[in-house]
């Protein structure tokens, strides 16, 4: 059977992030030094921080559609809960191609008084010390994945279906690193490119 290949990969990937900079009632401008240390030190520590799906920002994130046939089968239920404990399980990173995006800036990177990250991507997947990480490019649809009961191993799923967003979403032209388990996903000195 043939293979789906991705033959243009990028070569710098990058990562929006919110420094916790408000503005109070008086007008003045305050900075959260918790969330300044963590998105410094990931950076210093030379990681990146995977969360699991529902704590992302998204609330369709990892939705998926079955067909009647699917769900008629006897086993229907325990797959689909296997399935969600393999997504569940999951640390996810999500990357740009691009940093100048302003919808970006404004959704991921607190209102543009965040920053932006670049990764130089082969470095990034050289350095990681997880054996099942991978990076996946983010297909955009009108439609949720399409579960199916046969040809992937529920890991492999999981991830097509985290794969998956709507259409309305393909201005953030998202890569997602996932790591088998939610935490530091650790990279070798020299991904960063430049913040």
């Amino acid at each position: 059977m043939a293979e789906i290949e991705t033959y243009a990969k990028p070569s710098l990937l990058y990562r929006y992030r919110p420094l916790g900079i408000r503005k109070t009632a008086s007008g003045s401008v305050r900075a959260d030094p918790a969330i300044i240390d963590r998105e410094l030190g990931a950076i210093e520590e030379r990681y990146v921080f995977c969360p699991t799906y529902p704590e992302m920002n998204d609330p369709m994130e990892g939705i998926y559609a079955s067909t009647r046939r699917v769900q008629e089968k006897s086993y229907y239920q325990d797959f689909v809960e296997d399935v969600q404990n393999e997504k569940l399980s999951l640390g996810i990173a999500s990357f740009s191609e691009t940093w100048d995006n302003e919808l970006m800036w404004a959704h991921y990177a607190d209102g543009f008084r965040g920053i932006c990250v670049a990764y130089i991507v082969a470095k990034l997947l050289e350095g990681l010390a997880d054996p099942d990480a991978s990076l996946a490019r983010v297909a955009y649809g009108d439609r949720p994945y399409s579960l199916n009961l046969s040809g992937h191993r529920n890991q492999e799923r999981s991830r097509a279906i985290l794969s998956t967003k709507n259409l309305k979403w393909s201005y953030e032209r998202e890569w997602r690193l996932f790591a088998s388990t939610r935490g530091k996903a650790g990279h070798i000195e020299g991904a960063v490119r430049h913040v």
